[in-house]
């Protein structure tokens, strides 16, 4: 599946980006997945765990106002403490992470690969979230972002 039809699909289940991101910290909060989370005017939280109690208070009935406050001070493993509306994207990552031999061995002309909403490549768009500033932090987490 490309990335424009994953986005349609997005869209038509969850309404909106902010719907969507909520419930991937929902969900990462929930399981203690790791993920990096990449913002708008920052650098990213690499390898974050979302804090469990937004998770714990959705079980014990918190209602739409309380979700609403606690998105807007979240708190990640790192000791970061950040708001929805400042997240970019979040990129789940697999529990354990990834082996150095795992990274070495990803096909890097995925990079190259035009899949962004206005025929960005992959390189690009990691590139742009992740805020990266040399060559070589853009393979890092492009090999990375491939992997997980």
């Amino acid at each position: 599946m490309n990335i424009q039809k994953a986005i349609g699909k997005i869209l038509d289940q969850y309404g909106s980006r902010e719907v969507f991101l909520g419930n991937q910290l929902v969900t990462l909060s929930m399981t203690g997945q790791p993920c990096d989370v990449t913002f708008f005017k920052k650098k990213p939280a690499i390898d974050v765990i979302i804090d469990p109690r937004i998770n714990i208070a959705l079980m014990y009935g918190a209602g739409a106002k309380k979700l609403k406050e606690m998105l807007t001070s979240i708190k990640l493993s790192n000791g970061d403490v950040i708001s929805i509306e400042e997240i970019w994207t979040i990129n789940p990552m697999p529990k354990g992470g990834i082996s150095t031999e795992e990274l070495n061995k990803v096909d890097m002309s995925k990079a190259e690969e035009r899949v962004g909403p206005n025929g960005e490549t992959l390189r690009k768009m990691i590139s742009d979230t992740y805020h990266c500033e040399t060559e070589e932090q853009e393979n890092m987490y492009l090999r990375k972002f491939i992997a997980s």
